[in-house]
């Protein structure tokens, strides 16, 4: 039996649901068992931009210690990011036409360099993610894919398997 192929497939919530059967139909067709990591990278930059002055509370008591505050931001991005996880974990099991394991990890820090880390740190053999979705998705260009698919596509250490626009079921082959 031949070594399982490992994809690190990221996941930021965003993909179209048919996208895992695009997945599981281009991977499992005949080949390599397969181990798949689901990925969500929590965006560390966005809580920086959320400020927390009087003028963000609107009121005149203390302002809740910053360590309560983090712990509590913490908890609510680790709860969403596993409950995001939790449903596209679903999706693939589901879709996979035979047993594969199927694990979800979640990075904190900027979304694009999570994903070239953890292919790095996981001993990814390939990197699937979907090109931003949208009006431009489907227009050629530099444009057609997002910030953080074009810093994996330059710096990815393994081969990505980039899924760009509408992803159908087809009924032939």
């Amino acid at each position: 039996m031949s070594e399982p192929l490992r994809l690190l497939i990221a996941i930021s919530g965003a993909e179209d649901p048919a996208f895992v059967g695009f997945v599981a139909r281009v991977v499992a067709a005949g080949g390599p068992p397969v181990d798949l990591t689901l990925l969500h990278a929590v965006d560390a930059e966005a809580r920086m931009l959320a400020g927390e002055g009087l003028a963000m509370r609107h009121a005149p008591w203390p302002a809740p210690s910053q360590g309560a505050t983090d712990r509590r931001l913490d908890e609510a991005d680790e709860a969403g990011a596993a409950a995001l996880l939790a449903v596209w974990k679903e999706r693939f099991e589901a879709e996979f036409p035979t047993a594969v394991a199927v694990a979800s990890v979640v990075r904190r820090g900027r979304p694009e360099q999570c994903i070239v880390r953890a292919a790095e740190d996981l001993g990814a053999d390939a990197i699937v993610l979907s090109a931003r979705p949208g009006p431009q998705a489907s227009e050629p260009g530099p444009r057609s894919v997002g910030h953080v698919a074009r810093f994996v596509l330059d710096h990815s250490p393994v081969p990505v398997l980039l899924v760009r626009g509408s992803v159908r079921r087809s009924g032939g082959a």
